[in-house]
């Protein structure tokens, strides 16, 4: 028996890159400090699988130090690290179109190999060192399939057109974090794998 128009019609994209429609990752509000692609002198100083990158490879979101972090989707834990001097702590989830990374991670609350549902809690935010020059905040990122690693973004793709732009809002003030403010990144070293 043939689906439904209907049913059909709610399934036709949930397999495409533009039918993928993900939760907030932030329990509150999620108010974007630092673009996609922002920045793009102050990141080209570091390489992502010895590429140059164009920008921020992802985007910074303002949240309280201890804040939950949320699936944006069902998936399963592949992967929880740590890069120090970079990324911080840190984990990756495995979905049907991809994978999503989240970093600048305090507690994290679930184990590699875990599946994991659609906004159920993974993490809290860290609280920065109290002489780190940013705030706190989650770093996400997501990688569309296929995605090639070396692109000058590391395989990440802007999260924002797949979240509901009901749950994001940019900062109000228009003072995106400057150069000397943003989180440092890890500088590539021979050996060292990047998440």
């Amino acid at each position: 028996m043939a689906p439904s128009n209907a049913r059909y019609a709610s399934l036709s994209g949930r397999y495409e890159p533009e039918g993928i429609y993900l939760s907030a990752p932030l329990e509150g509000p999620c108010v974007v400090v630092q673009g996609w692609g922002a920045h793009p002198d102050a990141h080209a100083a570091y390489t992502y699988n010895g590429v140059r990158l164009k920008g921020h490879p992802g985007v910074d979101l303002a949240a309280a130090p201890g804040a939950a972090v949320l699936a944006v989707d069902d998936g399963r834990v592949t992967e929880i690290s740590i890069e120090r001097g970079g990324f911080g702590r840190c984990l990756k989830v495995e979905h049907r179109w991809g994978e999503s990374f989240y970093a600048h991670l305090g507690d994290i609350l679930v184990e590699a190999g875990q599946a994991v549902s659609r906004g159920q809690t993974l993490a809290q935010v860290e609280m920065p060192a109290s002489r780190s020059a940013y705030s706190p905040h989650l770093h996400l990122a997501l990688r569309i399939a296929p995605y090639n690693r070396f692109d000058g973004w590391g395989g990440f793709s802007d999260p924002l057109p797949y979240l509901v732009a009901a749950d994001v809002s940019t900062d109000e003030s228009g003072d995106e974090e400057s150069p000397a403010a943003i989180p440092p990144m890890l500088v590539e070293r021979p050996g060292v794998r990047r998440p």
